[in-house]
């Protein structure tokens, strides 16, 4: 179950802001699961984009804009 948290394929830094909550419960996890924050955050927003397809645009969307 852990491999399902590596990086896959090419990886670009980022700067985002979080939620200071939000980053302080990242490292927490990641200190009690050895698993880096970066794979953490990735996985967890890889879920929400599955989870979450109405927020990518279809071609009938793309016409309009």
């Amino acid at each position: 179950m852990r491999e399902n948290y590596r990086l896959e394929g090419a990886t670009i830094q980022a700067d985002i802001l979080l939620e200071k909550k939000v980053f302080e419960t990242l490292q927490e996890m990641s200190k009690f699961t050895q698993i880096p924050v970066s794979e953490l955050a990735n996985t967890a927003l890889r879920r929400f984009i599955s989870g979450h397809k109405d927020f990518l645009p279809t071609p009938e969307k793309k016409k309009s804009a």
